[in-house]
């Protein structure tokens, strides 16, 4: 009989431990109105996390200018079809590496960027290559990237 009892208060304890367990939505709203809170009340700790996007960000774009002018580098040189293929493959990688981020960070200035850099890549990207439109939207495309590194810099 002892031990019947010792298992039924087992059983109800348990069950108790388990439900309280369970119950996991109020914990999560609270964590984040905790952490939002915090956020208001430190606007230190939101400069931090905002240089240090911004600095990926800046990092990511000035990895983009490069591969633009190695890529105007390839076409004043001699063109080659294959390479400059490479070339905007690389320039898409890395734009995608910080897309995101200037997407939701940056809404109008990513508009514009993409406006020429979309282009830019394709235009590499197509087997029979027009040497002009790629030097256009080259130019276009740095502009657009130097003049937001400016309003990031700010």
């Amino acid at each position: 009989m002892k031990i019947f009892r010792l298992y039924v208060v087992g059983f109800i304890f348990g069950t108790l431990f388990l439900a309280g367990c369970n119950n996991t939505a109020e914990p999560e709203e609270t964590g984040s109105t905790l952490k939002q809170q915090l956020e208001e009340a430190n606007p230190v700790t939101n400069m931090k996390e905002n240089n240090g996007t911004n600095k990926a960000i800046k990092n990511g774009v000035d990895t983009v200018l490069k591969s633009i002018s190695i890529l105007d580098q390839e076409v004043n040189a001699r063109a080659d079809s294959a390479k400059i293929q490479e070339i905007g493959k690389e320039i898409s990688s890395s734009w995608d590496t910080i897309e995101k981020q200037v997407e939701d960070q940056y809404p109008d200035w990513y508009e514009r960027i993409e406006k020429n850099l979309y282009p830019l890549i394709g235009e590499s990207g197509n087997p029979v290559k027009n040497v002009e439109k790629i030097k256009q939207f080259s130019k276009a495309t740095k502009a657009d990237l130097q003049s937001f590194m400016e309003e990031v810099n700010r």
